[in-house]
């Protein structure tokens, strides 16, 4: 039990700093323009999406049988992988876009 608060508390910190990562990449957005915020809401909005999948299976942990936490934590593992992938194609799209955006200029 104690291994699985452990884990538990791991990955809400963890998820905290993620979200705070997000809000000051969107707040970079809002300040480069409002069409650079418009193009890149929908992809912030599946990243968003992804955390609170995360953030609700991490939770379902919390009630889960000592044999299937396991295989919730596994669960979870592939969620925050498949959210680092996301996160890290889109970070590199948003930087190609800028080199492009600065080489036409």
């Amino acid at each position: 039990m104690e291994q699985r608060d452990s884990y538990i508390n791991k990955i809400h910190l963890q998820l905290d700093e993620l979200n705070l990562t997000l809000n000051e990449l969107e707040q970079t957005f809002k300040e480069k323009s409002a069409e650079a915020h418009t193009a890149y809401e929908s992809e912030m909005l599946v990243l968003r999406q992804k955390l609170n999948e995360i953030r609700q299976k991490t939770d379902d942990m919390k009630t889960a049988s000592t044999d299937s936490w396991e295989s919730i934590k596994e669960h979870i593992e592939v969620l925050q992988h498949a959210f680092s992938s996301t996160y890290h194609y889109f970070k590199d799209e948003v930087k190609k876009n800028e080199i492009k955006k600065g080489n036409a200029g």
